[in-house]
């Protein structure tokens, strides 16, 4: 009976693994801003309260933005629209696309680095109308996996060969 708890216990650990890679993807799809193909590579999809109801939360990254994409239409009045990775310093969004994209854009080369290194990203939104006021929203995910789909951006949406892989 242990052993097959251990077995369950290893087997399910990889499970965790797995899915915790598999929380970025890389695929063609429209872009968010041009809505035109390209390769995006995008987190698993949250969702959190915009003051009256809830809305979707993306977190793509396009090769020269990364993109918090809602439902809602965001409100900048307040200035403090950011991102956070892990304990770095906040990252204060560039401007809002079409009301219901957030895009990042500043110091890109610092920006992938922290999401290749990091652990958590955490996007803080506000939504409008602004009066009444609604709160802030911390929105946070996973960047496992981000290395590896940022990778198979980079080879044009193709996975990149790992170990015992022929390339192909």
């Amino acid at each position: 009976m242990r052993r097959w708890l251990t077995a369950l216990g290893v087997c399910g650990g990889l499970l965790v693994a797995g899915l915790a890679e598999a929380a970025w993807t890389a695929a063609l799809k429209p872009d968010p801003l041009t809505r035109q193909p390209r390769c995006l590579i995008s987190g698993e999809l949250q969702s959190t309260s915009d003051g009256y109801d809830t809305t979707p939360v993306s977190l793509i990254f396009n090769g020269a933005s990364l993109l918090v994409v809602t439902e809602s239409e965001l409100d900048s009045s307040f200035a403090d629209l950011q991102l956070v990775v892990d304990k770095n310093p906040p990252i204060r969004a560039a401007r809002i696309a079409r009301n219901m994209i957030l895009v990042f854009d500043q110091d890109l080369p610092e920006l992938v680095h922290q999401l290749r290194t990091g652990r958590q990203a955490v996007v803080y939104l506000r939504f409008w109308p602004t009066w009444p006021a609604t709160e802030s929203f911390a929105v946070p995910f996973s960047l496992l996996g981000f290395s590896k789909a940022h990778d198979a951006l980079n080879n044009h949406c193709q996975p990149t060969p790992g170990r015992g892989q022929p390339p192909g």
